[in-house]
């Protein structure tokens, strides 16, 4: 009888262990689909076809590797850095998910353990679901006044909005955006404009530029996709969007959110690294610090 009780016991325990074994040993890092397969992705060691990154593979934080890379990248660089430094073992598992809000919705339900990139803090609602409470957010990694947007326009709008802005008449044009896009809604609203036009889609944005239903958008001052290869920025005007940006966790992991917290406040007290990261991914650049900031 008790050998019996004992085999079944072992059985069960065996049947368990590589289900712990996973928990304990991937992190699941919720992201969309275009980051998990990118040139970028592929040459830092994330696996294809499983999608696990090695934690001992991610590339130091301000490295050949770092250099001129996207946002986006250099957050999964310090996410990874932050899981080395608290000696985690294993893998970070990429989790490919839609859009920011199917993201969150998946995060907040346990899908994952935390979002691989950054978020306005303020883009987190108060009352629709999911809300600020479903989730652990860390200091800020962008702090408020360090992403700096540019000036973008149509082609056929390039000298009528340039004109505009250099002899201040803001109050002459509509400015568009995604209705999404909460933090630039908010800081478009915030300028001295004559209307806002708000788009489902961001794809929407240059056509519509193009049809003149609208005079300008803000994108970021390094034209890096093709979207905004269709646009024309209005150069000498630049405007800062107006929320910290932070990185956020299940609430229930409190331990991996506690990692990157610690590995935040030990950057900013290393003489800012966390800046000078994104410094080094050409992210945040003195280059337009000439530029009048219209916001």
């Amino acid at each position: 009888m008790c050998i019996k009780l004992l085999t079944t016991l072992m059985s069960t325990i065996l049947l368990i262990l590589p289900s712990y074994a996973l928990s304990e040993t991937n992190i699941r890092l919720i992201h969309n689909n275009k980051i998990a397969h990118s040139e970028f992705s592929k040459r830092v060691g994330i696996n294809q076809t499983t999608l696990l990154w090695p934690i001992d593979r991610c590339p130091k934080l301000i490295s050949d590797e770092t250099k001129g890379i996207l946002r986006t990248n250099i957050e999964l660089v310090i996410i990874c850095n932050a899981l080395k430094r608290a000696n985690y073992q294993g893998n970070i598992q990429i989790v490919p998910s839609g859009n920011n809000k199917r993201q969150h919705i998946e995060l907040a339900k346990g899908n994952a353990d935390l979002l691989g990139h950054s978020i306005f803090r303020k883009s987190l609602s108060q009352t629709n679901s999911p809300t600020v409470s479903s989730f652990l957010l860390t200091d800020p990694v962008i702090k408020q006044g360090q992403f700096i947007l540019g000036i973008f326009t149509s082609s056929n709008q390039l000298e009528e909005v340039t004109k505009a802005f250099r002899e201040n008449k803001l109050n002459t044009l509509t400015a568009t955006t995604v209705s999404s896009w909460k933090i630039d809604v908010k800081t478009l609203q915030s300028m001295p404009i004559k209307s806002l036009h708000l788009l489902p889609r961001y794809e929407l944005i240059a056509p519509n530029l193009e049809r003149k239903r609208a005079n300008f958008t803000l994108s970021p001052l390094e034209a890096r996709t093709p979207g905004k290869r269709l646009l024309k920025r209005v150069d000498g005007y630049k405007a800062s969007l107006a929320d910290d940006r932070v990185f956020i966790f299940n609430k229930n992991n409190p331990k991996l959110y506690k990692a990157l917290q610690d590995y935040i406040i030990f950057l900013r007290a290393q003489d800012d690294l966390l800046t000078k990261s994104f410094e080094h991914a050409n992210f945040i650049s003195d280059k337009y610090q000439s530029w009048k900031q219209i916001n």
